[in-house]
């Protein structure tokens, strides 16, 4: 007997150590990843990639950042990382981007880094040819062991970092300091941030720089990551070419820092005179562990599934018109590899602030108490299962980044690599085990941890606040509630049936890179079938009219109608259960209503075709104004007119739009008043101007839809899309920008920076020729100006030019330069600005220039044209625009070269007539 007991017991033990054994097997990463380790250290992983095709991503990560710096070293982490553009033994200073330049790559997008507490990544894309990637290599090379810190390069760089440490000053910053405070507390982090101090970047010495240098960047702290559409031998002789002969100088030792759990309950209300609003977040730090074995994924599907529910009930929430919040949602995220934060934040709505509180405290303490209802628990599984079958079918539109972004996770932080294919099998497994009750000890061992709630508000609602005990009183009684009740909407939410008489279409024209087909009711069709993404497809009803044919009243409610018509529900389906409605669907239907176009956008898998189309046709057939969603969003809407002006960059936006436009009314800031015209009848009246007739829509189609099943579709909800003869169009509004030249000064805050838009007006008339020259001498104007305002004189951190020029903008066209400075250098800098622009003009500018416009505009296009984006936007163009064509690189290179730019300028401005609008703060600290 005692031998039977004992053999069940060994069964029961061995029994007992599979099942919780089997919680913690660990997760392998994808074979697909190929990654190994040189001998002296150097880690390199590499991914093979299509998209996009003929392409490379090649990431340089060195294993250090701000956290190693000593207190005199304190943001030269981050300094580093500039001088790795500012010099190696084999590119003098600016030679290393304007050589990345020539071979089309572009300084921000294509070549990059950033610096974080625990990294610094140096990023490029290149062409795959053996050239470019042998070329790559050896920049990549370069800045692992060869930046050369020139003691005078070291010291024009710092004008520019000094830009990037005051653009970054303002009331986000104040706010995500105070933020950073309150989580890290007194660890190292919350005294390393990488931007640094002023005061020792200005002190910072080449040697210095060195110091650093030669301590961190050592290959056994440094790894590559390749992805992209090569071979991946190639790439591992190419890692073993440039970096096996790398050594070690010393052995590298480094500190495991931490970041404490909150010891006790804590709050804090800040207020500012810049704040528009009151916000409410509290936070939560917990332990948490690297998602490298089964029991970690599995509790990290627990906080994916708490998430959607809890900001799908906040949702709803903020719909109603007496909810507290505007908005209010959850998330989480790890501080570091050891401890993260759960946290929610919350808009608050006039003086609710105590409501806010209350409903976030009890929608976590129902689930605490209760759990989530099985009806609720199963939708999110089942919408989480779907989203990942959606990015398993569109695999292969994968670009990149995305996985760059995993590898590098994976590096630092230990959370395993997976295929798409794995994390969607080891989902759906593990997803049986997550049950109410999993869920319910999830959120109350997170209430058991001792939280930090953050308060921020304007200056002049210091009075009006609760103090911060009253707000950790409330808090505190609401957690130590024993019982619960929410009432949770279940029910199974389906849209009803519409029918109507089926239309015709026919296949008109067989072109090239599209077809044209015509619908019995006058709609004509551009479709393109593309295989991009093998489970996306897009449609795109458009017409040339727009809020310009509206009066001033019916115009102030196009403003609101999309975000309130999408928000209101739909035939059988209340605001309310909306968003349950879309649980475990991949579409969209999004109406839009610009100046002078209205439409609608589908987005939808195949599986959802027919329900998104079927959703479409119900929201003209039966369009919903609810009255909830109506005076939830004028309430939102007012607090935020009534507190603008508090914002210095709303104010600076509101004189540069009165300034541009002459006070134009339709591009005034809306006022408190203009919300008197909107109503439920008003939107309804305002949609049917604008959706009721769809004379002279036209319809686009691209993506992985064949043609006879895209003509079913076009027969029974498109066809019979009602029409009638009285149809309106586009009105011009009469817009005139300045004739002559303007400077305005907005003097309003307190930080140390300065925001300059100086915007020119388009001289010359629209067509498509001009519109590729505009584009292109604002991507010369790019170069010349990081060149030579943040290069040169160190003036800016960040400047940027963008052109617009449309033939359906009626006269509204202008190229605009934008950055930040030290107030005190606006003038030299404005000053600089105008004679790049001169220096184009006259034709004094570096002629090699044009080819390296030529070559990154070849390999944008090289990837764009493999793109639905692509299509979609010229299909729509060509829809509107019977002439228009793109331009290939061939094309392109005919139209855009040395002189052609220059007498375009000199067509296209006049340097003379600018609006010069000019943010200065109020006063110095």
């Amino acid at each position: 007997m005692k031998k039977r007991t004992l053999f069940i017991f060994f069964i029961f033990l061995n029994l007992y150590n599979f099942i919780f054994s089997n919680q913690n097997i660990s997760l392998n990463p994808s074979t697909n990843l190929i990654s190994g380790k040189l001998e002296n250290g150097f880690e390199y992983f590499i991914l093979k990639n299509k998209k996009p095709e003929n392409r490379a991503s090649l990431n340089l990560i060195v294993k250090a950042g701000s956290l190693l710096e000593t207190d005199e070293q304190q943001g030269l982490a981050h300094f580093l990382e500039h001088m790795a553009f500012n010099g190696t033994t084999k590119y003098e200073k600016n030679e290393l981007v304007q050589y990345l330049q020539s071979l089309g790559l572009s300084f921000g997008g294509d070549l990059n880094a950033y610096t974080s507490f625990s990294e610094t990544v140096y990023k490029l894309q290149v062409p795959t040819t053996k050239f470019d990637l042998e070329n790559g290599f050896e920049v990549l090379k370069e800045w692992a062991s060869e930046i050369t810190l020139d003691s005078k390069d070291v010291e024009s760089e710092k004008k520019i970092i000094i830009e990037e440490w005051r653009l970054r000053q303002g009331i986000s910053k104040r706010i995500g300091d105070l933020q950073k405070e309150i989580l890290y507390r007194d660890s190292w982090y919350s005294k390393r941030f990488p931007i640094g101090l002023p005061e020792t970047i200005n002190n910072a010495t080449s040697e210095k720089l060195k110091n650093y240098y030669q301590d961190w960047y050592e290959p056994q702290n440094m790894a590559l990551v390749a992805v992209g559409d090569f071979d991946e031998e190639d790439i591992k002789n190419l890692i073993l070419k440039n970096f096996k002969t790398l050594s070690n100088k010393k052995n590298i030792s480094k500190t495991d820092f931490t970041i404490a759990l909150a010891q006790k309950n804590s709050v804090t209300i800040f207020t500012d005179p810049e704040l528009t609003r009151t916000n409410f977040k509290i936070m939560w730090k917990e332990s948490v562990t690297p998602i490298n074995n089964e029991l970690s994924f599995e509790k990290n599907l627990e906080k994916v599934l708490l998430n959607s529910i809890l900001n799908t009930r906040f949702s709803i929430l903020s719909k109603d018109k007496n909810s507290p919040f505007a908005y209010s949602y959850v998330y989480n995220f790890p501080l570091n590899k050891t401890t993260g934060i759960f946290s929610n934040s919350s808009a608050v709505k006039e003086n609710n602030l105590k409501a806010v509180i209350t409903d976030v405290i009890n929608n976590l303490k129902e689930i605490s108490i209760n759990g989530i209802d099985t009806v609720e628990l199963e939708r999110e599984k089942t919408n989480l299962l779907n989203n990942l079958k959606t990015v398993i079918n569109n695999k292969e539109s994968i670009k990149n980044e995305l996985y760059m972004d995993s590898i590098i996770d994976h590096i630092m932080n230990g959370n395993t690599f997976l295929d798409p294919e794995k994390e969607l099998d080891l989902t759906r497994r593990i997803l049986s085990n997550i049950t109410s009750d999993s869920l319910r000890k999830s959120v109350q061992n997170l209430l058991s941890l001792k939280y930090d709630a953050l308060i921020t508000s304007r200056d002049n609602m210091k009075d009006i606040l609760p103090t911060e005990l009253e707000i950790e009183t409330l808090i505190d009684t609401l957690l130590s509630k024993k019982t619960s009740s929410i009432k949770i909407n279940n029910s199974n939410i389906v849209l009803s049936e519409i029918s109507f008489p089926l239309g015709k279409s026919n296949v008109k024209n067989i072109n090239k890179d599209y077809t044209e087909i015509s619908l019995s009711n006058g709609i004509d069709v551009l479709y393109k079938q593309t295989d991009f993404d093998k489970d996306k497809i897009n449609f795109k009803l458009i017409k040339l009219q727009g809020s310009s044919s509206l009066t001033y009243p019916q115009y102030i409610n196009s403003l609101f109608l999309s975000e309130i018509l999408s928000n209101s529900g739909i035939s059988n389906i209340g605001y309310d259960s909306l968003e349950l409605y879309f649980k475990g669907k991949n579409f969209s239907v999004s109406p839009y209503i610009d100046d002078y176009l209205q439409g609608f956008a589908i987005s939808t898998n195949k599986e959802n075709l027919q329900e998104s189309l079927k959703y479409f046709r119900t929201l003209i057939s039966e369009p919903k104004f609810d009255n909830n969603v109506i005076e939830s969003t004028l309430k939102t809407n007012r607090e935020l007119i009534q507190n603008r002006d508090f914002s210095p960059n709303s104010v600076f936006r509101k004189v540069y739009s009165e300034t541009l436009n002459n006070n134009h009314p339709r591009r005034m800031p809306l006022k408190v008043d203009d919300l008197s015209n909107v109503s439920k009848q008003k939107l309804e009246e305002t949609f049917n101007l604008l959706f009721s007739n769809f004379k002279n829509y036209k319809l686009i189609v691209t993506g992985s839809i064949d043609e006879i099943s895209l003509k079913l579709m076009l027969d029974k909800y498109f066809a019979n899309l009602p029409t009638t003869n009285l149809s309106a169009s586009a009105t011009p509004l009469g817009i005139e920008y300045p004739k002559e030249n303007i400077k305005k000064y907005v003097i309003q805050g307190t930080d140390k920076k300065s925001t300059v838009v100086l915007t020119f007006p388009f001289k010359d008339k629209f067509t498509i020729e001009n519109r590729i020259l505009y584009n292109s001498l604002s991507s010369l104007l790019n170069i010349l100006l990081i060149e030579n305002v943040r290069e040169k004189i160190g003036g800016v951190y960040s400047i940027s030019s963008s052109s617009s020029l449309e033939k359906f903008n009626f006269g509204e066209d202008y190229l605009q330069i934008s950055f930040s400075t030290s107030p005190n250098r606006v003038d030299e800098v404005i000053s600089k600005v105008k004679s790049v622009i001169l220096s184009v003009q006259k034709g004094e500018y570096p002629k090699n220039k044009i080819l390296d416009i030529q070559k990154n505009y070849e390999l944008g296009f090289e990837t764009a044209i493999k793109t639905n984006s692509f299509w979609n936007n010229y299909l729509e163009k060509k829809n509107l625009i019977s002439d228009y064509e793109f331009y290939t690189p061939m094309r392109y290179n005919d139209i855009v070269n040395y002189n052609s730019i220059v007498n375009f300028s000199n067509r296209a401005l006049n340097i003379n007539h600018c609006v010069e609008v000019i943010l200065l703060p109020e006063k110095e600290e």
